[in-house]
């Protein structure tokens, strides 16, 4: 076709190429044309005159018939006559700077939107450059075509202007009243009484006569009064409803080597969920940070900001600081997962249950966790068999403490269970639990908000203010025992007023339930329930150095239990006398496996390649970085134990002494107490400063004591080449001035004494308690005696 349109042009007329005309079938891409025009053939001799603007514009082609033999001369005169022909045919392309400076004239006369005013310049200089598919719309509506745009007027004819006058006096009437709650009416508020635009409509709903006509939220959300009133898009609201979003106003993860290790653990972990779907029970457990509440009088923010809120325009978000509080409340979360149908899809999901506990008398403990989740089981029309249980490494989560296990084993008693499954994640990857996913949501109902408590009676009151801590109150509650109950009745409506929060919100459409907090009958009751299965155990005493000598307690734990670093498993056992039969057949009772790596060393086989193979865990990196048990005479501690994060710096050898020592610092994982240096004495305040930040922060050995970004962190530090494996430092033991020093040396129990015949001969013997002595290590000495330096 192109070539029949050549011919019938005659020689000397030059032809535009048009692949919709020329062609069958236009082209398909940009490399298609290019290599068809190359590849051109025609049956007479042709010149190709080929314009190309640039960009994204398409090259122009023009064809125009020729002689066959020409001279250099006439090429040339043709040429340029073949191009003085289609000059007209050839679109103009204008660059950026034209185009700006005619759409900056018309600034000067009238409003004109940016798409209207480059399809004038299209119009009116004949600009070729591409333009998106909106200015073509507009360019069609300028020649005419009134088809592009609908009426919507059309789709509600008749419809009066006021049908939502109604709905829109009542949300203004909500808002009048939250507007004139404050006592002081000093256009000051302290929490947001709307959590979403959602809730706020359905409160104005409720007021309404039935039948009455709800807007959308998009127009609702337009009568608001603009944040910004004299920006442009103030005049798309109607400042009907008087109110507005404000933010108020208020003034570390840790690698570990073991992180590797309990990401494939945990994967196991799903996996056997996932393998037991319909007969086990996958809970995620965590507590969410403190929520601080002042005292009465003084309203203290509950830390929680980052969104606007919705509030009467004539009043401020602002709240005191709340660094600085005694008391707080501690919300506990379980997520009652439902669990996928395979691996890769996710585990947040379910019904979560949250507990408002204070954080004075009411202090999370493994009791308090093992009663709040059988009530969430009995919740259920039938029990499991078995109950899969993931944490993080807090004190009151820890499987290695002996606690835990005795409040896992009455649970495990008194739901009945064939099996149970607990297991953590490594210190410092608590992100990796479930459940943290849950806190973002339990912001939603606690951003912007914040709490004061009542006012107790005089007595009490007298009785408070002498209280300056946390540990002052208990004490106090010791001496006093009406003050623990005044105390819990002033908390009660705090309490009360969170959970109603809480019951606000969901998780993927499911609603967030609540418990009450376990009351010291409940505790009293689990407690005697345990006694009952382990008469000689004293609950009070609940340490492998005390536990070990109860006889009854090990040999059910030899039969029933299997103790890893990071899991802590509980079955029914094959002794008819002991245990019912389990409901389950043994082989889906198997204990799960622990990790195990491959051929290549670098990762950790799958489940199905051990699930059915009797593991250790010897494959758990800090194993490898623990030293023997016999330490010989003289040993220093030193960088070769334990792998160094190179962006911590190691303090010097030489402020590491007992006279440098200034305070402890409590591991979380094996609980060993490490000193805190610096080489000069602390003053009262940067005394506070560590111990808030001690108390914040969940350290373990080998970690930094501060954050990067606290003032002291280049003053005050704690020795980093050290692991859970290391010995307790022999400066402890240089201040008993200051602390307890019977402490094993090797576990951190009380009640630990110094080998008196190891005294004979050498100056320096740390204590050891009995139970490392039955397992054979050897006590930590050094400085023999007759031998010099």
């Amino acid at each position: 076709m192109v070539d029949q349109a050549v011919k019938s042009s005659g020689k000397l007329n030059p032809v535009l190429f048009d692949e919709f005309v020329h062609l069958e079938k236009p082209f398909a891409t940009n490399d298609e044309r290019y290599r068809y025009l190359h590849d051109l053939q025609l049956s007479g001799p042709v010149d190709i005159l080929r314009f190309s603007p640039g960009g994204s514009s398409t090259t122009t082609v023009c064809l125009c018939q020729v002689e066959e033999d020409r001279c250099e001369t006439q090429i040339l005169t043709e040429g340029a006559l073949f191009l003085q022909k289609m000059r007209n045919n050839l679109k103009e392309f204008h660059t950026r700077t034209q185009r700006r400076l005619f759409k900056e004239k018309p600034k000067n006369v009238a409003c004109i939107l940016p798409s209207v005013a480059d399809v004038l310049y299209k119009e009116l200089a004949l600009d070729a450059t591409a333009h998106p598919s909106t200015q073509k719309r507009i360019r069609f509506i300028f020649l005419g075509e009134t088809g592009l745009i609908k009426d919507l007027r059309s789709l509600n004819p008749g419809r009066p202007s006021n049908v939502y006058d109604t709905f829109f006096d009542a949300l203004a009437g909500i808002v009048e009243n939250i507007a004139a709650a404050d006592d002081r009416r000093h256009g000051t508020a302290h929490m947001s009484e709307f959590i979403s635009l959602e809730e706020m409509i359905n409160k104005a709903r409720d007021v309404c006569p039935e039948g009455t006509p709800i807007p959308s939220k998009s127009l609702v959300r337009l009568q608001f009064a603009p944040k910004k009133p004299y920006a442009k898009v103030a005049l798309n609201f109607t400042s009907r409803i008087k109110v507005q979003y404000k933010i108020q106003r208020r003034q570390l993860r840790l690698t570990h080597p073991d992180d590797h290790f309990c990401n494939a653990q945990f994967r196991y972990l799903k996996e056997r969920a996932i393998k037991l779907k319909n007969n086990c029970t996958l809970m995620f457990c965590d507590d969410k940070a403190k929520v601080p509440y002042g005292e009465p009088g003084s309203s203290v923010s509950t830390g929680v900001r980052g969104k606007v809120s919705i509030v009467p325009t004539s009043t401020t978000l602002v709240a005191l600081d709340h660094d600085m509080t005694k008391a707080s409340l501690t919300p506990s979360v379980v997520l009652d997962c439902n669990i996928p149908e395979s691996i890769d899809k996710s585990f947040v999901q379910g019904r979560v249950t949250t507990v408002i506990n204070d954080s004075i008398f009411q202090t999370a403990s493994p009791f308090r966790h093992a009663i709040v989740l059988a009530k969430v089981m009995k919740q259920k029309k039938d029990i499991p068999p078995v109950l899969l249980k993931f944490t993080d490494g807090g004190t009151d989560q820890r499987k290695t403490l002996e606690s835990v296990k005795c409040a896992s084993i009455y649970l495990f008693k008194n739901l009945n269970l064939d099996m149970l499954l607990l297991g953590r994640c490594a210190p410092g990857h608590r992100y990796v639990n479930p459940a943290e996913r849950v806190m973002s949501i339990l912001n939603i109902g606690l951003q912007n908000v914040s709490l004061e408590q009542a006012k107790s009676s005089d007595e009490v009151e007298a009785l408070l203010k002498k209280c300056n801590s946390v540990a002052d109150i208990r004490t106090m509650a010791t001496k006093n025992p009406h003050i623990k109950p005044a105390w819990l009745e002033l908390v009660q409506p705090l309490q009360s007023l969170i959970q109603n929060r809480f019951l606000r919100l969901k998780l993927k459409e499911e609603p967030i339930g609540v418990l009450n907090p376990v009351t010291d009958e409940e505790l009293e009751e689990f407690k005697h329930g345990l006694s009952e299965l382990f008469p000689d155990l004293q609950l009070d005493k609940l340490q492998k150095v005390h536990t070990s000598k109860v006889e009854s307690y090990n040999n059910w734990m030899d039969n029933h239990c299997r103790i890893r670093h990071y899991t802590f498993q509980i079955r029914k056992c094959h002794d008819q006398g002991r245990c019912s039969a389990p409901r389950l057949s043994w082989e889906q009772l198997e204990w799960l496996p622990d990790p195990v790596l491959d051929e290549t060393g670098n990762h950790y086989k799958t489940y199905h390649d051990v699930q059915h193979i009797d593991t250790t865990e010897s494959d758990r990196p800090s194993i490898s970085c623990k030293k023997p048990a016999v330490k010989r005479a003289c040993e220093q501690i030193s960088d070769s134990e334990t792998e160094v994060d190179p962006m911590i710096p190691e303090p010097d050898p030489h402020l590491c002494t007992i006279q440098n020592a200034r305070a402890l610092a409590v591991c979380v994982e094996c609980r060993k107490p490490r000193m805190v240096y610096a080489h000069l004495k602390l003053s009262e305040r940067q005394t506070i400063s560590v111990a808030l930040s001690i108390s914040e922060f969940d350290y373990t050995c080998g970690a930094p004591i501060l954050p990067p970004t606290h003032s002291l962190v280049k003053k005050v530090m704690c020795r980093t080449a050290m692991n859970c494996s290391t010995h307790v430092e022999l400066a402890f033991y240089g201040r008993p001035d200051m602390w307890k020093t019977d402490i094993c040396c090797h576990c951190g129990a009380e009640g630990a004494e110094v080998n008196l015949d190891l005294k004979k001969n050498y100056k320096t013997v740390l204590p050891q308690c009995i139970s490392c002595t039955q397992e054979g290590k050897q006590p930590v000495v050094q400085r023999p005696f007759g031998v010099k330096k």
